[in-house]
């Protein structure tokens, strides 16, 4: 699983930059930067947030529908 990729590949398939995505979780864009390289990870919380700004499902950025 590479939780930065698919990160970054629901922000790209909804269009969002990371900055805006920055804006709208209210955390740094180089937050964003750094957990799309996976130099950092998000917390369970923020990740939820990630994917309700993102329209994605937990399941598909955690990779979990794929066991």
């Amino acid at each position: 699983m590479n939780l930065g990729q698919n990160i970054k590949k629901a922000r790209k398939t909804t269009g969002v930059t990371q900055k805006e995505l920055a804006d709208r979780l209210q955390v740094y864009q180089k937050d964003i930067s750094r957990w799309e390289n996976n130099e950092l990870t998000p917390n369970a919380l923020t990740l939820a947030k990630i994917c309700r700004e993102l329209n994605a499902s937990a399941d598909e950025v955690l990779e979990l529908n794929s066991y």
